[in-house]
C-alpha cells in the first residue's frame, strides 16, 4: 500500500468514527474496511484504487482516528447539538500527494471547536515535529449535519495555508526525490521548487447510513483546489487533488 492511500484511508476513517462518536452511548471502538478511489494532481501519476481495514477509538478523552491521536480537554454535552466548545491536543502523520515521493511526516497542534445547531467551527494548527521540513499548517472549516431516522449527511468546507517551507515539501520536488523515482521506477515528476505560503480550498461530503445499532455504511468525497503557486508545478496538471471512499464500520 503506497503512502498516499494511508493518508487518505486517515480522511475516511476519521469521518466515520467521528460519525459513531456523535451517537449516544459509552466510549467507541470501530472497526472496518475502506475501498477508495484516487486522482492524484500529478499528470505522471494514475489513477488508484485500494481496499483495506483499519481500526479507530474513541473514549471520554482520549481517540486514536486513523493517523491522529488526539486527547480532548473539554468534555463533550450529551446532545451535540447543544452549543459548546472543543478543544483537543492532536499528533498525525502526514503524507505527501501522489504516489510517486512517498514519504512520512509528522505533526503535533490544537485544535478549537465551536459546535452547535448550526453546525460546526473549526480552527487548527499543526507544526511539523520530524525535523523534516519545520513547516506550518493552519486551516478553519465550517460543516454542517443533516439527520434522518438512519442517514447523516455533513457537507462541509476548509481554507488551508501552508508555510513556504510545509507547501514546498507537500508539493515540490527535489533531486533527491528524482533519483528515487529513477531507482525504484516510479513515475518521474519534473524538478519544482516553492518559496511562497499557499492557501489551498476543499470541500467534502460524508453519507452515513445506519444500518442498525453497530453496522453503518458511509460515501466519502474531498477534492482540495490548488493554490496557483501549487499549479506552477510543470508536473501537475489538474487543478485538484480528488478522494472518493465507500466504507463499512462496525461499532461497539
Amino acid at each position: 500500500m503506497t503512502v498516499w492511500k494511508l493518508g487518505a484511508a486517515f480522511v475516511v476513517s476519521s469521518c466515520i468514527t467521528a460519525a459513531a462518536a456523535a451517537q449516544d452511548g459509552p466510549p467507541k471502538w470501530t472497526v472496518g474496511g475502506i475501498g477508495l478511489f484516487y486522482e492524484s494532481p500529478f499528470e505522471a501519476e494514475d489513477s488508484s484504487y485500494n481496499a483495506f481495514p483499519y481500526v479507530a477509538y474513541r473514549g471520554e478523552r482520549f481517540y486514536l482516528e486513523g493517523l491522529e491521536l488526539g486527547y480532548r480537554l473539554l468534555p463533550q454535552p450529551g446532545n451535540p447539538d447543544d452549543l459548546h466548545l472543543s478543544f483537543d491536543l492532536i499528533a498525525s502523520a502526514r503524507m505527501l500527494p501522489g504516489s510517486s515521493r512517498d514519504k512520512v511526516t509528522a505533526d503535533v497542534g490544537a485544535r478549537l471547536g465551536l459546535h452547535g445547531s448550526f453546525g460546526s467551527l473549526s480552527a487548527e494548527i499543526l507544526q511539523d515535529v520530524t525535523d523534516t521540513h519545520n513547516g506550518q499548517e493552519v486551516s478553519v472549516g465550517y460543516s454542517y449535519t443533516f439527520h434522518s431516522d438512519k442517514l447523516m449527511v455533513t457537507p462541509g468546507i476548509k481554507a488551508t495555508w501552508q508555510s513556504s517551507k510545509l507547501a514546498n515539501h507537500m508539493w515540490g520536488v527535489t533531486e533527491k526525490q528524482r533519483a528515487k523515482m529513477l531507482e525504484k521506477g516510479d513515475p518521474l515528476l519534473p524538478l519544482y521548487s516553492l518559496s511562497d505560503d499557499v492557501i489551498n480550498y476543499s470541500a467534502e461530503l460524508m453519507a452515513l447510513y445506519s444500518i442498525d445499532d453497530h453496522w453503518s455504511v458511509i460515501a466519502f468525497g474531498n477534492a482540495s483546489y490548488l493554490d496557483k503557486k501549487v499549479r506552477a508545478n510543470p508536473g501537475i496538471t489538474k487543478k485538484y487533488d480528488l478522494t472518493i471512499g465507500l466504507g463499512v464500520a462496525y461499532n461497539f
